[in-house]
């Protein structure tokens, strides 16, 4: 009788992932209405009354009033990336969860997917979620910039 075959000793640490497809859905349906039903409105009706400016100052000569303006139209248009950013952010991570449901809902699927699979799909939504929030900072970053040389 042959003697049994160890596995290498890299994969002696490995777990077994169990994913629950019903949970994955459960969990992207509850993200969304989170974002759709609470988040966004809210949000929608910051970045609204935020579009309309600075509520201030109109007609101070004063230049310490002037720059507070500036830095606070700053803020408001910051505050606005972000709020949008964290929307998008979220839509992307539902997104990620709904593909690897959708992956591990099949039988056949199931038995050949592996935990490398699911964590190349959520990297890939962490890394457009990062995108979303770089381009939002960097967004604000050339604001500030441009506010600094105009000074």
């Amino acid at each position: 009788m042959p003697e049994p075959v160890e596995p290498p000793t890299f994969t002696s640490d490995l777990k077994e992932t169990h994913v629950e497809v019903d949970g994955l859905h459960t969990f992207a349906g509850a993200v969304d209405a989170e974002v759709d039903q609470n988040f966004k409105p809210h949000a929608d009706r910051l970045a609204s009354s935020y579009a309309k400016g600075v509520p201030f100052g109109a007609v101070s000569r004063s230049g310490d009033v002037h720059a507070a303006k500036l830095k606070y139209h700053d803020c408001l248009v910051g505050v606005t990336e972000q709020l949008t950013a964290y929307v998008n952010a979220s839509k992307i991570l539902t997104t990620a969860v709904r593909e690897i449901a959708k992956r591990y809902s099949d039988a056949d699927a199931l038995s050949e997917a592996a935990a490398k699979e699911v964590s190349n799909a959520l990297g890939g939504a962490i890394r457009a979620a990062q995108a979303e929030q770089a381009a939002a900072d960097a967004a604000a970053q050339a604001r500030q910039r441009g506010r600094m040389r105009a000074e």
